[in-house]
């Protein structure tokens, strides 16, 4: 039977889903694909178990009507402003006589990585491997068979705050789904998006989302930082249903109609009529006065985003530059306003379809699109977990972990 891997992307303001079939032959042939509206997320994480609860069950109803394994092999995103990232390293001795490198030293000085003190409640969500080190040669990608006497591996560890993917997990399965894993947001993006060559050369992912914003880093291959920020294109619509003192609805229409990012770019003398959008409102305003309103808090977010990368001495250093995805990247002017601010080439990114079989061009039409990169990435994610058994073993041993 074929093996059936569900992504669900859990948004602040919908889910997007992605159920598909793996063929023997590894692609993937895509079952049915969706955007709904969800319900108790909040920046990224679950605030009210019970309506996110409802609107899950309803949803694991109906992957079930899809197909009967759908609910139970799900690969979900997770992102929190309380996601830390921190370069780590292993160190093991070769153990066979001889010095070849075996399977068993790289599991080793992989979890000798891992050793480290963590946080009170937090809990390793990743151990990404950098490189590794053979007798103080580094750069090495797969040590087996190689020789040497010590094995060392630089990896970056993603910490999450354990009480907050234990309430994501036990809402899933409270409503009769199963997790298989889990995965940090901007990450799966990455892998449905950026190219090898991309990742070499060096290279920012923002996934703007409606609640928070997330982003990777990586060159030469490597992740080199990844975080996420609790402002999202959520807060452009607040922004905007303040300083026009009017309904969030409203201010929702007006950002998707009329929005734009980079207000140089915007002349003074084009008018809004707000009963457009509200018949009882008859004030008028420049779209101009629009944009500086979004773009106001944009530049608050990208200015966040640059103090990272000077952090990390890359800020207008990566000539892979900077691809955008998420919902919030189909804003009009963005790509103007992050090459002004961050000083950049920019592009948005569209989800690779290489590996997949898309037969219904409902479904194509929906995927190919920045919003889809993440539920994209998970699925992914999840084809290249070989045994879904081990996968549900390592959920079940890592929620063990998280109780006192």
């Amino acid at each position: 039977m074929a093996r059936v891997i569900t992504g669900l992307d859990i948004g602040s303001s919908h889910i997007r889903g992605l159920v598909v079939s793996e063929s023997k032959e590894g692609k993937l042939a895509v079952i049915s694909a969706f955007r709904q509206a969800g319900a108790g997320v909040r920046k990224g994480v679950v605030t009210d178990p019970d309506d996110f609860i409802n609107v899950m069950r309803e949803l694991i109803i109906d992957l079930g009507k899809i197909s009967r394994q759908a609910p139970h092999n799900i690969f979900v995103n997770f992102q929190s402003e309380h996601i830390k990232a921190r370069v780590s390293r292993g160190i093991a001795a070769v153990a066979r006589a001889d010095r070849e490198i075996q399977e068993d030293d790289v599991l080793r000085v992989n979890q000798a990585s891992q050793a480290v003190k963590l946080p009170s409640n937090f809990v390793i969500l990743h151990n990404i491997v950098r490189e590794y080190i053979v007798d103080d040669v580094g750069d090495i990608k797969n040590p087996v068979g190689m020789v040497g006497s010590r094995l060392e591996a630089s990896t970056l560890l993603i910490e999450a705050f354990g009480p907050q993917i234990d309430t994501l997990v036990r809402c899933i399965e409270k409503a009769g789904g199963g997790v298989s894993g889990i995965i940090f947001n901007p990450l799966a993006a990455s892998r449905a998006v950026l190219s090898k060559r991309q990742k070499d050369l060096g290279t920012i992912l923002i996934d703007f989302g409606f609640g928070a914003t997330s982003f990777v880093v990586y060159e030469e291959g490597k992740v080199m930082y990844t975080k996420s920020i609790p402002i999202g294109s959520g807060y452009l619509t607040n922004d905007v249903a303040i300083g026009l003192k009017t309904s969030i609805d409203v201010a929702e229409k007006l950002k998707l109609t009329y929005g734009f990012a980079f207000s140089r770019d915007v002349s003074r003398r084009d008018m809004i009529k707000l009963s457009e959008f509200d018949p009882g409102n008859k004030n008028e305003i420049t779209k101009r006065f629009l944009s500086e309103i979004i773009e106001v808090r944009l530049a608050e977010l990208l200015e966040l985003i640059n103090n990272e990368l000077k952090s990390l001495g890359r800020n207008a250093q990566l000539p892979g530059g900077v691809i955008i995805v998420g919902g919030g990247a189909k804003l009009a002017g963005l790509n103007e306003l992050i090459r002004h601010d961050l000083r950049l080439a920019v592009q948005t990114g569209f989800p690779s379809l290489e590996f997949f079989e898309i037969i219904n061009p409902t479904n194509r039409d929906l995927i190919d699109d920045p919003e889809f990169a993440t539920a994209l990435g998970l699925v992914l994610w999840g084809r290249e977990e070989s045994n879904p058994t081990k996968s549900g073993g390592f959920i079940k041993n890592f929620l063990k972990n998280l109780m006192p």
